[in-house]
């Protein structure tokens, strides 16, 4: 049998006999089943209504004169109910924000195709250690510069890198760079070679040429052909196929882009 509310306060003995009858048939779990549903829902932001419902009616049955437990704890349940909602609805907020700023950051990358590179010496860490000054722009056997732009360790970072070294090794012609701006170099050889792989890096503090100085999504991938001008940028894992195809040349740019008018 459901929990009946009991008339308790003197000021309700001035309400209508219906009234007064109203309150004591009154469910007083109400408020406890509004609180548990906000919770549940909460992720989808219904908690936002269930849970100011049931505070509602647990303060009006509290002061009605229903001051047991199972009021309490429906009052309880329905301000966590409104607390859940409005973590989850900041959550919400979080994810999207970091999904609108993400595809604004991979449109931005991929018009850096055909756009020139400046030739600018810089530090790269060898795979045997040594510091070597070197250019981005390819010279001598290289035909490209693949600089694979990465931050921080972790699963999905060593297997970008994995995945993008087994592909340039089909071609010997493109030199590939690791580079993490977030890390020192050295830790960042490190890191590169307890994955297995053999490559040069550029760490923390490389002083990188526009416009890869404004590498903004992780992992990122450039490509940069002997005229010294961005054959391809793309944000994100790729496919085998669309590897190949950067590292071959296929999606280089015909010509350079005609100047304005």
């Amino acid at each position: 049998m459901p929990e009946r509310v009991t008339q308790a306060d003197p000021a309700n003995q001035n309400l209508d006999a219906a009234d007064q009858a109203w309150l004591r048939r009154r469910f007083a779990g109400a408020p406890l089943l509004f609180g548990a549903a906000g919770i549940v829902t909460a992720p989808l932001l219904i908690g936002l209504l269930l849970g100011p419902l049931g505070l509602r009616a647990g303060v009006d049955l509290w002061r009605a004169g229903a001051r047991r437990g199972i009021v309490a704890a429906g009052i309880a349940v329905s301000f966590m109910a409104i607390v859940a909602s409005v973590i989850a609805a900041l959550i919400w907020g979080s994810v999207l924000a970091t999904v609108l700023l993400g595809r604004d950051a991979m449109r931005e990358t991929e018009r850096w195709r055909t756009r020139e590179v400046e030739q600018r010496a810089l530090t790269v860490i060898s795979a045997d250690g040594a510091a070597l000054g070197a250019q981005l722009v390819p010279t001598g056997p290289w035909e490209r510069t693949v600089v694979l732009f990465v931050a921080g360790g972790g699963d999905f970072t060593a297997a970008a890198i994995a995945h993008t070294a087994s592909a340039a090794r089909a071609h010997p012609t493109c030199r590939l760079i690791v580079a993490d701006p977030t890390i020192p170099s050295d830790e960042l050889r490190a890191f590169v070679r307890r994955i297995g792989v053999t490559v040069d890096v550029l760490g923390e503090g490389a002083a990188f040429p526009a416009p890869l100085d404004a590498v903004a999504a992780f992992p990122t991938l450039v490509v940069i052909g002997r005229d010294g001008r961005i054959e391809s940028a793309l944000v994100g894992d790729r496919t085998e196929a669309e590897l190949e195809r950067v590292f071959s040349g296929v999606a280089a740019p015909s010509a350079p882009p005609e100047s304005p008018k």
